[in-house]
């Protein structure tokens, strides 16, 4: 199959190659910018694998208002959260909802400080800490400088749940630590999972919701998936610049490693923009994109070096511009092909499915692009500035 008859096509790529430099430039720089922006404003979508924070499998026995079910989360404190409609359906009609939030425990660092002061204020000099780990769970440590009751505790947490409307303060389980003469006390609350579910089952008895998987993932984990994933990419884009230097030469690889940084940079972009969730799937998605760039990038270099030893009197320009001319059949096939396998994820699919088809889709365009004017055009300028430096 053949969009174009080999040797129809004459277009001026190489001729054209400062204006869509000058574009390049101003995606990449717009999506640096654009990144840093929501990064300084904290709107970046950081996702459960980065951010840290529970998701929840929630199946009711039909479908409800997905506006009542972020109503529901949101009223327990949950500002941050996302609520998704998922695929399964059940035999007898069952309909499934995935719920996110950024925390893993009922408590915050800041209501674990709210709580600190109440508790100070209640027990006086008696009080010396409050112990809570956001990564722990949800409980905390009390810890006194003398004796205080089980019953004593009881009763403050529930008059600060009465004051701060933090009903789960109200029913907790007390375990002594240490030894007796430790007045130790850790202090276990209701799970996330199992507020979420209580607060379902009130706002939809008649739907009968149940949890079907919990998964959590710390800040401190997730932190460190989002440096181990930003270390991914670059060990890629690294291990790329060292094959395309042994397969070709130095003078190729940066162009090939320079079109893999400009078409990553600019998805990261484009999902800053949107709004879309950065997590282990995007990385995965970006990882793809650079694969197949790289692949396309591969091949138009194939060309050109077969063309460098076939027209050894035609300049550089005029070897490249020929060489993607003659690719351009094989690169807009396997674009569109790829593009249309894609199209099924991005009607059908949802959730992080659906990202990654974005990310894809998007990415296969930019790749596409970049491996016409970013890598030719770099190749090209390095051979004007090693013929400079000769020169010189």
């Amino acid at each position: 199959m053949e969009f174009f008859k080999p040797g129809s096509l004459n277009i001026d790529f190489v001729g054209k190659r400062k204006g869509f430099i000058a574009l390049s430039i101003i995606l990449v720089l717009g999506s640096i910018a654009v990144f840093t922006w929501k990064q300084l404003a904290d709107s970046i979508n950081w996702g459960i694998d980065f951010a840290g924070g529970t998701v929840i499998d929630m199946e009711f026995a039909k479908e409800v208002d997905i506006g009542e079910v972020r109503k529901a989360v949101t009223d327990l404190g949950y500002d941050k959260n996302v609520i998704q409609r998922a695929a399964f359906v059940g035999k007898e009609g069952q309909v499934e909802y995935i719920i996110r939030v950024e925390r893993i425990a009922i408590l915050s660092e800041k209501d674990a400080g709210k709580l600190r002061e109440g508790l100070g204020g209640i027990f006086g000099d008696k009080m010396e800490r409050l112990i809570f780990d956001a990564d722990s769970g949800d409980q905390f440590e009390l810890r006194f400088s003398e004796t205080v009751t089980e019953s004593e505790i009881r009763a403050a947490l529930k008059k600060l749940s009465e004051s701060t409307g933090r009903t789960e303060l109200a029913s907790v389980v007390l375990r002594k630590q240490g030894k007796e003469d430790q007045h130790r006390y850790m202090v276990l609350m209701t799970g996330v999972a199992a507020q979420i579910e209580k607060a379902m089952k009130k706002a939809f008895p008649k739907e009968s919701p149940s949890v079907r998987k919990v998964e959590f993932v710390g800040p401190q984990v997730g932190s460190k998936l989002r440096t181990d994933g930003i270390l991914a990419m670059i060990y890629a884009i690294a291990g790329i610049l060292i094959y395309v230097a042994f397969r070709f030469n130095l003078q190729f690889a940066p162009g090939a490693v320079l079109a893999l940084a400009h078409d990553a940079v600019i998805v990261i972009g484009l999902f800053a923009l949107l709004g879309l969730e950065f997590n282990l799937t995007f990385v995965a998605a970006i990882l793809t994109v650079i694969g197949y760039s790289v692949n396309d990038t591969i091949v138009v270099y194939d060309r050109i070096r077969e063309n460098l030893a076939r027209f050894r009197s035609q300049s550089l320009d005029v070897v490249i511009n020929t060489s993607l001319n003659e690719v351009l059949n094989r690169t807009v096939l396997t674009s569109l092909t790829t593009v249309f396998a894609l199209l099924g994820l991005l009607v059908i699919g949802f959730g992080e499915i659906q990202d990654f088809a974005i990310a894809m889709t998007f990415g296969v365009v930019v790749g596409t692009y970049s491996s016409i004017y970013v890598a030719g055009s770099t190749t090209i300028w390095l051979e004007a500035l090693a013929k400079k430096m000769r020169r010189a």
